[in-house]
Formats: C-alpha cells, structure tokens, sequence
C-alpha cells in the first residue's frame, strides 16, 4: 500500500544544483539590473571586483559548506550530485584564476596600466566631460653648430614636423646659402611647441587647475652635448591625456620618448631617434639615421635617407624606402621591408619576415617564422629553424639554411647553396653552381643551367632539365631525373634507394651502371660485366662525349630515353 505521507511530502533531491543555479541567475540579473539603472559601463564593475573577488572568493566556499551543513542536520539529506561537484570544481577554478591575476597585476607593477585601462572606458562611456587645454610657445635655437632637440613624455603623444611643411602661419626654413658656406642644421631659426591637455572632469573649474599643474619646460642647452631638452612636468596620471606638437626647423636632430603613446616624426631631420614603450612610431623623410625602440605597438619607417635601425618587441614592422643599411631585431610581431637600397639585416624571433625591391644584399635569420624574399638585386643569406622559406628573383648568389621547414626558390640568377634538414624543397630555373643538402626532405628542381650537387639521406630526390654537370648522392633517397639535353658529366650514388635516369634520346654519352643487389632496366643497349662481386652495364650512345655514372648498392636502375615511350612522366 502506498504511504500517503510519502505521496504528499516526495522526496527532494540533495543534489544542490537547483539552488546554486538559481543563486548564480540572481547575482547575474542583479548585476546587469545595476548597470541598466545607474549607466555604469559592465567593464568598469568588473575591473572594481576583481581585488574583491581575488580576495574574498573563498568566503562563499565557507558560506556553502555551512548551508550543506544545515541542511544534513535538518533534513538528515545533503548528498553530493554530479552536477554540484562540477559547479564546484569551476567556481574553485574561476577564484584561483581571479587571484592569480590580481597577484600578476602587482607584481608586475601593471597598476598603472589597469588605470589607465579605466581612463579609456570612462572616457568611451562619457560619465566625464573632456576639457582641452593648449599651452603654446616658440623656442629659439643657437645661431651656430648642431642641435639636439630632446623630446621626453612620461606618457603621452609627440608629432614632430618639419617648419616648411607646417601648418600656415609656422616659421619658415632658410634659403639656400651663398656658395663656400656652412649651412649649421637649422641655426637660427625659431621653433614652435604645443602642448594639448585633455583633462577628464566633471567640474571645469578642478579640470583647468589641474592642467595648469601640468608646464612644458624647455632648455637650457647643454654646450657639450648641443642637446636642448623639451620636457612635460607632472604628467603621467589618468585624469590627463597629453599630445606635444613641435614644428622644428628642417636638418636638427630629434630624440622623442614616450612611454606610453605615439611618436611621429615627419621632415628631413639629420638625425631621428625615437623610443615608446607601448605604442607606435612613424618616422618619414628624415635626411638622416634614424633609431626605433618600439614595444607594444608599431614601428612604420619610409623615405629614409640615411641608415634604420629598429628594435621591437612584439611590435610590427613596416619599412618602405631606405637609402642606408637597415637592421632590424624583431621579436612577436611580422617585418616587412621594400626599396631597400643598401644591406638589410634582420633578426626575428618568432617574427615573419618578408622584403622585396631591395637592392642591397640581405640577410635574415628567424626562429619559429617564416622568410620571404622577392626581387632582390644582392646577394641573400636566409636562416630559419622552423619556419618556411620562398625566395622569388634573386640576382645575388643565394644561401639557405633550415632545420625543418618547406623550401621554395624560383629564379635565382647567381646560383645557390641550400641546407635543410626536413621538409619539401621546391627549386626552379636557378643559374649558376647550386648545392644541394637535404638531409630527410623531398626535393623537386626544374630547368638548372648551372653545375648542380644533391646530398640526401632519405625522401626523394627529382630533378627535370638541367644544363650543366650533375651530382647526386643519398642514402635511402629515390632518384629520378630526366634532361633534354647533357652538358657535363652525371654521377647518381644511392645505397639504397632506386635510381631512375631519361636521357637524351639523340644524344651523345658513355653510360656506366652498377649494383650489388638491385636490378637494371634499360631502354638503351648495355653490355654486363662481372666485377670484383657486383654487376655493371656498359654502353655508348653517339659519339660517347658526355659521361654517366650510375651506382646503387640494394637498389634498382631504371634507364629511359627521352620522352619516355609508352608512359606519362
């Protein structure tokens, strides 16, 4: 008979994944019911609870453990479903996670960096209006010599342009002088320096004392090193947002660091240096070298006169038209570089690298990335670990070294010597010596006109029409090469590997084949000698001018005339 106390009272579930559940959807609704009427961004309450939350997340394990306490002693029932364990793995891995942030955060000194993070989000949802301040002044430099104009923010912007290409209204560069005279960079001509002070307040009144507090300060200079210094005082806090304007006389040198910000720099200045450590940098028609440290941003170089040097740390690279040697050391982000018209060095670290139209010759060196170059007048040395290499139109002789990666050369002009461990070697109309070693990788030439050497251990080893003499030696490599027509002599070595040879059907050769233990088949006729315990094949075709040697251990030789009949190559 059925309990009639059991059919009014069922029994609950002891599970719990009901009730965190519905504890999860009222923390959730309450939060989004906050942000809906009060208008703070979601953004700015969570970067609020996170030191809450990797602080006191552990309270709500205690406030759990003593509900399922209660509940055992009221109810006798608190078991422990699937479902609950799961919910509790995840909350323990989300607190962990919190406080292994928040710990991160200060360790790392990234305070900062979270404030300003709040600045940007304040500013984007506009609970604070935005007051702009400029502070404007002209600078006079030295009527003689060479000055350095040194630029420095804490945080902020800097835009450097040339007087000539300034806005109307800017002081003027000078004409040219009379011949026989010194033209000193820029000497006794005024510059002009802006300082903008974007001020985040509610109240105009606290926002423009604020920026009062906030001077630009320039000179004196220094007669040793002919540095003038422009410099911001008390800058770098998040209620205000900087950006320092300076029209300069074309043919100064200019330093400008920032360390977090932007710097651009745009007129032929002898010299430009320039250093942010998060944001970019823009460098353009500098008549002079030019020096960029860049982190966390961008680097953008073009029209350079005179040598680049660029460091940059997970920061893209982009270089167009160089007249000086250019040397990069990237790491984290890609490098691009075109119309370079002297040596190119670049190391990367985990950075694509890519340069074409340069004149000069290159070299690259990466580690986990990959390498392309094209039309490139120089030479190139191109070295990467593990990542792929194309090199397109080089007239320069070419040298390549991998670890394992894919390799691809077409037209290369002064010939090429190539080492790769593994991978896919794709080689096409190369002109000059070309060097083969391809250790465990594949390997496919086409149209050689030069003297060719191959190497290999194991893989396969293809060569279609070449013009010059031909070597080929593997271990357990297959070898299958075929030609038109013979230029020098051909020697194929293989311990293991099968040997498959078309030659010129009308041409002229002395063909010698040997093995120990494998099989031959020719379309040519061969007389067979027995020798000192191996067999060779002996024949001559036309004149006999052109030498083939063939010898294989335990593999089989396969001989054809070319085109081969009856058969798709």
């Amino acid at each position: 008979m059925t309990d009639p106390g059991a059919a009014a009272n069922p029994p609950r579930s002891g599970s719990g994944c009901g009730v965190a559940f519905g504890i999860g959807l009222i923390l959730a609704g309450g939060l989004f019911l906050w942000v809906n009427l009060t208008g703070t961004p979601l953004a700015l309450l969570l970067l609020d609870a996170l030191p809450l939350a990797a602080v006191w997340w552990p309270l709500l394990l205690v406030l759990w453990g003593a509900w399922k306490v209660v509940t055992r002693l009221r109810t006798g029932r608190a078991g422990l479903g699937f479902g609950e364990v799961l919910l509790l793995l995840l909350f323990i891995l989300g607190g962990t996670v919190f406080t292994l942030a928040q710990r991160a955060i200060e360790s790392q000194g990234l305070t900062p960096r979270v404030t300003e993070v709040r600045r940007l989000i304040e500013q984007q949802s506009g609970p604070f209006p935005v007051h702009a301040f400029v502070t404007e002044e002209s600078v006079s430099l030295p009527a003689e010599g060479e000055v350095e104009i040194r630029i420095s923010l804490p945080a902020g912007n800097i835009r450097v342009e040339a007087a000539s290409a300034a806005a109307p209204g800017a002081p003027e560069a000078p004409g040219p002088e009379p011949e026989g005279q010194d033209v000193p960079g820029a000497a006794g001509i005024e510059g002009r320096l802006q300082l903008v002070k974007r001020v985040w307040a509610t109240d105009e009144a606290a926002a423009a004392a604020r920026a009062e507090a906030v001077r630009l300060r320039t000179g004196p200079l220094d007669p040793g090193t002919r540095q003038f210094p422009v410099r911001v005082e008390d800058s770098g806090t998040s209620e205000v947002a900087l950006e320092l304007l300076a029209t300069l006389p074309p043919g100064v040198r200019i330093s400008a660091f920032t360390d977090e910000g932007w710097v651009r720099v745009d007129g032929p200045f002898a010299r430009v240096e320039a250093r942010t450590d998060d944001g970019p940098v823009e460098v353009r028609g500098a008549g002079g070298p030019v020096s960029l440290t860049v982190r966390n941003g961008a680097a953008w170089a073009s029209g350079i006169e005179g040598a680049l040097a660029i460091e940059a740390r997970r920061a893209s690279v982009e270089v167009d038209r160089v007249a000086g040697a250019a040397t990069v050391d990237a790491e984290g982000a890609p490098v691009w570089i075109s119309g370079a018209e002297s040596s190119v060095t670049v190391r990367g670290r985990n950075a694509p690298v890519a340069v074409e139209d340069s004149f000069g010759p290159i070299e690259i060196e990466t580690r986990i990335a990959p390498i392309r170059v094209e039309r490139i007048g120089g030479s190139a040395v191109l070295r990467s670990e593990f990542g792929d290499v194309v090199a397109v139109s080089i007239e320069g002789p070419l040298e390549i070294r991998t670890d394992s990666a894919d390799l691809e050369v077409r037209r290369a002009r002064s010939g090429a010597a190539i080492q790769a461990a593994g991978g896919l070697l794709v080689l096409d109309d190369v002109a000059g010596p070309l060097t083969v070693t391809s250790g465990r990788g594949e390997v496919r030439a086409s149209r050689l006109s030069g003297a060719a050497d191959f190497t290999g251990d194991a893989g396969g080893i293809t060569v279609r029409g070449f013009g010059g003499a031909l070597s080929v030696t593997t271990g357990d490599a297959e070898v299958d090469v075929a030609t038109d027509a013979l230029g020098g002599e051909v020697g194929l070595t293989t311990e293991r590997g099968d040997i498959r040879l078309a030659l010129p059907s009308e041409g002229s050769f002395s063909l010698s084949a040997e093995t120990d233990g494998g099989d031959v088949d020719s379309e040519f006729t061969l007389e067979r000698r027995e020798a000192d315990g191996r067999s060779r094949w002996e024949g001559r075709a036309g004149s006999g001018a052109g030498r083939v040697t063939i010898s294989t251990r335990e593999g089989d030789i396969t001989l054809r005339s070319h085109p081969a009949t009856g058969e798709q190559r």
